[in-house]
């Protein structure tokens, strides 16, 4: 798992520079920016820009790095343990220290073949912590993981809202619709994983002995970290391989899941920021569209925020009908100026 690891570092350093879009440094996500109007600096929006920075999402690199290291403390702990325990285990022996390597390195990633398992109380309780251990590091590993792909969708709609600032939201709007995702890297991922298993296979034929239904299905088991152990490595070679091998192919595995959960992060972070951009476009060019400039019809603040509230199913138009009448007010209502269609557009 480690070549996971050091993918993942290298992702989440490189992460704003694969974002698209340009991030500003200092102005405030405000998507009603007025090109003509003057530029002001008030107390609202320099609060906004110190909150976008403070919430800014920050890679945590050291975490990944003593958990790499916590990982090889893991393994070479299980080794030398199992070297210890070498005769309370049983099975298919070849050399010692290469078989505790070995059933270190199925334990760890959960193949758990069966050719060497523990027969007593002693090295069955050391096998129990070392699994225990071995789950709580692998939830540490998924947690990063998740916080990798938040803070590539939380960087896309900061860079969006930023950009929506400079440019204009339609302007952004259509940037962020020309962007197209990228499937590069679960390509190659797959091709790595393909080759992968060709290797495997090969070595399964070559060295083991294994007929090659037997070793594609023996290299399928084990890449899927099923692991049944009616087929597996059984010579001193073939168990020196099997550590290198199931290692680098539960790290591809892992690797590919977490490319296509960023491919699917990468679609919903685009819809999600085309949808807050349009949102607010739709706000804004509904309400304008309802003024009347010719007859001198304005809407005010009252009147948007009782459009808004209606469409928040807060009030009802009959609500205010009744209340307008009360008072000896023009009952039509600024429900029938400003066009319905917002809800319908969001």
């Amino acid at each position: 798992m480690l070549g996971h690891f050091n993918s993942i570092i290298a992702m989440a350093a490189n992460a704003a520079k694969q974002t698209k879009l340009p991030m500003a440094a200092t102005d405030s996500p405000n998507l009603t920016n007025d090109e003509n109007g003057p530029k002001k600096t008030t107390f609202q929006s320099s609060k906004a820009t110190s909150v976008a920075t403070n919430c800014a999402p920050r890679t945590n690199l050291p975490d990944l790095k003593w958990l790499g290291l916590y990982y090889v403390i893991y393994i070479g702990a299980g080794t030398l343990s199992f070297f210890a325990l070498r005769n309370h285990i049983r099975g298919k022996k070849t050399n010692d220290f290469i078989d505790s390597l070995y059933m270190s390195v199925v334990t760890m990633t959960t193949v758990g073949y069966g050719d060497l398992v523990p027969h007593d109380f002693l090295s069955q309780l050391v096998c129990t912590g070392f699994i225990t251990v071995g789950m709580l590091l692998f939830g540490i590993v998924v947690k990063l993981a998740a916080k990798y792909l938040v803070f590539k969708q939380q960087k896309v709609l900061i860079n969006a809202l930023h950009t929506a600032r400079k440019m204009g939201p339609m302007e952004a709007l259509n940037e962020i619709e020309s962007i197209e995702i990228d499937y590069t890297k679960c390509i190659i991922s797959l091709i790595a994983m393909a080759v992968h298993f060709v290797i495997g296979i090969f070595v399964l034929v070559t060295v083991e002995g294994m007929e090659i239904e037997d070793a594609v299905y023996c290299a399928c088991t084990t890449m899927t970290t099923v692991g049944f152990g009616d087929e597996s490595f059984s010579s001193e070679f073939g168990r020196m391989f099997g550590v290198l091998w199931i290692f680098t192919g539960t790290s591809c595995l892992g690797q590919l899941f977490l490319y296509v959960a960023e491919v699917y992060t990468d679609i919903e972070a685009k819809k999600l920021v085309k949808w807050v951009i349009a949102s607010n476009i739709i706000d804004k060019i509904d309400f304008e569209a309802a003024d009347n400039l010719e007859k001198g019809k304005v809407h005010g603040a009252a009147d948007f925020i009782l459009y808004k509230l209606k469409e928040m199913r807060k009030i009802k138009k009959e609500d205010i009908s009744c209340a307008m009448k009360d008072v000896g007010v023009d009952d039509r209502s600024v429900f029938d100026v400003i066009p319905a269609q917002s809800s319908e557009k969001k």
